[in-house]
Parts: C-alpha cells; structure tokens; sequence
C-alpha cells in the first residue's frame, strides 16, 4: 500500500506542479497581450495625431505657398522676387516634410497588422496547448497509474514547449510614428 501511496503522491504532485506552471503561463501571456494591445492603440493614436497634425500644417502650408506665387509673379523688383523665391522654397521644403510625415503615418496599417497577427499566433498557441491539456486530462481519467505519469509528464512538456514558443519576441519595436522610430521600412 505505500508504494500505491507513493505513486498516487507523486502524481499529486507533477499536477500541482502543472497547475503552478500554467498558471505562471496564463498570467503571463495575459500580461503580453494586454501589452501589446495598448503599444497597437498607441501607434493608432500617434499615427491618427500625426496625419491630423501634418493635413493641417500642408493646408496652411499650400495657401501659403499660393500667395508667395502670385506675389513673386507680380513682383516689381528683383530683389522682391529673390525674397519671395527663397520664402517659397523654403515653405517647398516645409510642404514635402509634412508629406513624408503624412506618408509615414498611412505605414501604421502594416505596423498594426503585424501587432494584430503576433497576438493572434499566441492566442492560437494557447488555444492548442489547452486543447491538449483537456484531451490529457480525459486521457488521465481513463488512465492506470504508470500511464498518469506518462499523460503528466507529456502535459508538462506541452506547457514548456509552448511557454517558450510563447517568449518569442514581439516583431514590432515601434511604438509612435515618429521618423527614425521604425526598424520596419
């Protein structure tokens, strides 16, 4: 009978053990996702306030650019229209950075689509190991004692081979559309 007792305790504990890694697993990929659904909203929001920033800055920009050109082709002097000329080149550089701003936003679908699907493939990942774990837990009811260690000790291989998976590294570095802020593009 202590053998029995032996084996049933060792049992016992490979569950609890297994309890206490997934939980560890759970909270962790729940921390992940949270993570990185905030850094989605976060570029969203930036990409959002840039596009809105940039639109406003080129229309003020353009009407500005319209007046320089219609003062530099009624200019009398030359000195006049040299000064209108490099007043409209410069606000011609002004323009093209605020379009390369207003370009660089419009990238936040790709940055958002690779955030979307990295969550997806964990959310996956953990769906498998799941489906696993419920298919061990039946194979465990029906089992004899020297085929539960076996179904506990192949549950606990899933978990780590999963949890490591799961440590795979976010591919999105960028969190705001700022220039210089991509390893994207």
């Amino acid at each position: 009978m202590s053998i029995n007792q032996d084996e049933s305790s060792k049992i016992q504990s490979l569950l609890y053990d297994l309890e206490s890694e997934l939980y560890v697993l759970i909270k962790r990929e729940h921390a992940e996702i949270s993570d990185e659904l905030s850094q989605m909203g976060s570029v969203v929001s930036d990409a959002i306030k840039t596009l809105v920033q940039s639109l406003n800055n080129l229309s003020g920009q353009l009407k500005e650019q319209n007046e320089l050109v219609q003062k530099i082709s009624s200019a009398v002097d030359d000195v006049e229209s040299e000064k209108q000329q490099q007043a409209y080149h410069a606000l011609s550089k002004m323009v093209t950075r605020n379009i390369t701003d207003v370009v660089r936003s419009f990238q936040f679908e790709d940055i958002v689509q690779q955030l979307v699907s990295h969550c997806g493939s964990r959310s996956e990942n953990l769906e498998q190991l799941f489906d696993r774990i419920n298919q061990n837990v039946v194979d465990l009811k029906k089992a004899d004692q020297g085929e539960s260690e076996y179904i506990l000790s192949v549950m606990k291989t899933d978990i780590a081979k999963i949890s490591e998976d799961l440590k795979k590294e976010n591919p999105v570095k960028q969190t705001s559309m700022i220039a210089g802020g991509t390893e994207l593009f």
